[in-house]
């Protein structure tokens, strides 16, 4: 099923202006944040690629991805764990960047892209932060270091607080400045906001290869995720700013994830596994359907954002 977020807010961008309002003295500060043309009658294709890698090498992806046309696409979204061990294999960066051009395309990094080897050699080769907010012909793109996060029930330990400081910042400023975009969209890895995903019958669903909380943003035991930054991104659903979501950690426990709280934010997750072999498989993977790709369509003219969960499959040739 392909679903649509139309979004009509009470406020027209004017081609040029940016998209945020800044209080009087507020300075803000936004890592490679970029401000372009709009372009209401040009539509936007994207695929979003979560937990590509392949099982059976550090530094491949699932070997579907190499035969994939991504012409179709704007951009190719990467949910992270790209490679087993992204950072400790730096020779994998041009052989990532000849499938998915990486200097146009978004990479919310994963654990398996960080703690392995040294980050910063894909962040050199990236040219750019590990996170960061893009103005995209209409709306709003943030991309976070989910690695920043502190994902156990206690105290956040006190290491890279000023890049979690940082990247704290990052979603308060755009949070309560954000106005005249259609769509706020997050990419992410770690899979967050895990204790609002409940059903109707009061199931809370387990989409994502890690379903904790609490998770905490900064050094401060104060920053717990769920409680700080969901009432943040409330405000600006409210503002008729249309918050979504995407992770990139799933494949083991589902394929695909949607969810939409009761707030009308969009919880999205879509994840790749299948490189792994059935009788190999550690006991917590636990879906052996077939992995799917999300596929994205934004139409600036209509604040129009749709969406489809495809099989990886499906695409091949």
């Amino acid at each position: 099923m392909i679903h649509i977020v139309d979004l009509i807010t009470r406020e027209l961008y004017a081609a040029g202006r940016f998209f945020f309002r800044l209080a009087p003295g507020l300075l803000l500060i936004l890592l490679a944040s970029s401000c372009e043309p709009f372009e209401p009658s040009t539509s936007q294709r994207y695929i979003f690629l979560g937990h590509p890698y392949d099982w059976n090498y550090a530094d491949r992806v699932d070997s579907r991805l190499e035969r994939l046309d991504y012409s179709p696409y704007s951009q190719v979204w990467l949910g992270g764990d790209v490679c087993a061990r992204t950072a400790e294999h730096p020779e994998a960066l041009p052989y990532l960047d000849s499938l998915f051009d990486l200097e146009k395309a978004h990479w919310a990094l994963g654990n398996h892209d960080y703690d392995y080897g040294d980050p910063q050699v894909i962040l050199d080769f990236l040219q750019r932060p590990s996170f960061y907010t893009r103005w995209q012909n209409g709306y709003c793109l943030m991309v976070l270091n989910t690695n920043f996060f502190w994902p156990y029930p206690s105290h956040p330990p006190q290491r890279d607080c000023e890049q979690k400081a940082a990247q704290w910042d990052m979603i308060r400023t755009v949070a309560d400045t954000i106005r005249e975009a259609s769509h706020l969209v997050i990419l992410h890895h770690l899979g967050i906001f895990n204790d609002l995903k409940i059903n109707e019958r009061g199931d809370t669903l387990r989409a994502f290869n890690v379903n904790v909380s609490p998770i905490y943003g900064t050094c401060d035991p104060d920053s717990e995720v769920t409680a700080t930054v969901y009432p943040w991104l409330v405000e600006v659903q409210k503002r008729g700013v249309q918050v979504v979501l995407i992770g990139g950690d799933v494949g083991m426990q589902a394929k695909s994830f949607e969810f939409r709280t009761t707030e009308g934010i969009w919880l999205l997750g879509s994840g790749i596994n299948n490189s792994l072999r059935r009788e190999y498989a550690p006991e917590y993977v636990k879906d052996f359907g077939p992995d799917k790709v999300l596929l994205l369509e934004f139409k600036p003219g209509d604040k129009e954002l749709s969406w489809e969960f495809v099989e990886l499959d499906k695409l091949l040739h």
